[in-house]
C-alpha cells in the first residue's frame, strides 16, 4: 500500500506486501523488497537496494550523498539486508568513491538518530543504540553491540560481539569478544559470549586470551607469542589474533575496569571468569 501523499519515482521498485507511508518519497533507482514498512517522512534515495522485511521508521533518510568534500555526484550505492530496523531519523549515507558502496547486513537495528557514513560496512545482527555517530569507511562485524552516544573515528574495525559501551569516543579498532569502557578494554563481553552458542571451554579460551593480550601488561610481540603457546587453537582464538595482526590504526589499549569505576561512579563490569 502506497500513501496517496507519498511520493514514489517512476523507476522505483517496490516490493509486494510494502507499504509506503505518509510524505515519504521514494526515489528512481530504489528498489524495495517484499513486506517492508517504510514510515512517514521517510526519503529513500540514490541508488539503494533494501531487503525484505525492512521497517524503516519516521524521517530516516536512506541513500543520502555522502558528507565528503570529494563527492562530486558520481554514482555510488547502499545496500541494506533482510529484516532491519531503522529508527526514527537515522541517516545513512551511499558510497563516495565511484562505483563504491555503503552495506548492511541482515537483521541491523539502528536505533534513532543514528548516523552511518559513507562506505561503512555493518555485518548481520549489529545493534546500534540511539545517536551514534559512525564515521566513513569503519567496519563492524557480526553481533557486535554498540551503546548509544558513540562517536566512531573513519576507518576504525569493530569485532564480532564487541560490545561498546555509551558515550565512548573509538579511534582504534576493538578486538572480537571485547568490552569497551572507560575508553579501555576491560575485558571480555561474557554476556555476548554466552549467546554464542560457543561451548564453555571454547568461552574459557577467548578470555584466556583477551585477558592474556590486555589485561597482563605485556608489550604486542610477547602477548601473541603467549597467546599462540598458552591458548588453545580454536576458530575464535585464531579469529582475535588475527584482528590484532592486522590493524591499521592500532588497537584500544587494555585495562582493568576497577581503576576507572572509581573516579567515574559507572557500574561494575564483570571480567571474572565463569563458573
Amino acid at each position: 500500500m502506497i500513501h496517496p501523499t507519498a511520493i514514489v519515482g517512476e523507476g522505483a521498485v517496490i516490493g509486494p506486501g510494502t507499504e509506503v507511508g505518509p510524505y515519504a518519497v521514494v526515489d528512481s533507482d530504489v528498489v524495495l523488497g517484499a513486506n517492508c514498512l517504510v514510515g512517514p517522512h521517510v526519503h529513500l534515495t540514490g541508488h539503494t537496494t533494501i531487503g525484505a522485511g525492512t521497517r524503516i521508521h519516521t524521517g530516516a533518510v536512506i541513500g543520502g550523498e555522502p558528507q565528503d568534500l570529494h563527492y562530486d555526484g558520481e554514482v555510488t550505492y547502499t545496500t541494506v539486508g533482510e529484516n532491519c530496523v531503522f529508527r526514527e531519523y537515522v541517516t545513512v549515507n551511499r558510497g563516495t568513491d565511484p562505483g563504491s558502496t555503503t552495506a548492511i547486513g541482515d537483521n541491523v537495528m539502528l536505533m534513532a538518530y543514528t548516523h552511518v557514513a559513507h562506505n561503512c560496512r555493518l555485518s548481520s545482527n549489529v545493534i546500534i543504540a540511539n545517536s551514534t555517530q559512525v564515521a566513513g569507511h569503519v567496519q563492524i562485524s557480526p553481533r557486535a553491540f554498540i551503546s548509544g552516544g558513540v562517536l566512531i573515528h573513519q576507518f576504525v574495525r569493530i569485532g564480532a560481539v564487541a560490545m561498546v559501551s555509551g558515550g565512548e569516543k573509538v579511534v582504534q579498532d576493538v578486538p572480537p569478544y571485547c568490552t569497551m569502557q572507560f575508553n579501555r578494554i576491560v575485558g571480555p563481553n561474557t554476556i555476548g559470549l554466552r549467546r554464542t552458542g560457543l561451548t564453555p571451554e571454547s568461552r574459557r579460551a577467548v578470555r584466556m586470551a583477551i585477558k592474556v593480550y590486555f589485561l597482563k601488561g605485556l608489550n604486542r610481540a610477547n602477548a601473541l607469542a603467549e597467546i599462540r603457546a598458552g591458548c588453545p587453537a580454536i576458530p575464535e582464538v585464531d579469529a582475535l589474533v588475527a584482528f590484532l595482526e592486522t590493524t591499521e590504526r592500532g588497537i584500544v589499549a587494555g585495562g582493568r575496569a576497577s581503576r576507572y569505576r572509581k573516579r567515574i561512579g559507572e557500574v561494575k563490569v564483570e571480567i571474572e571468569d565463569e563458573e
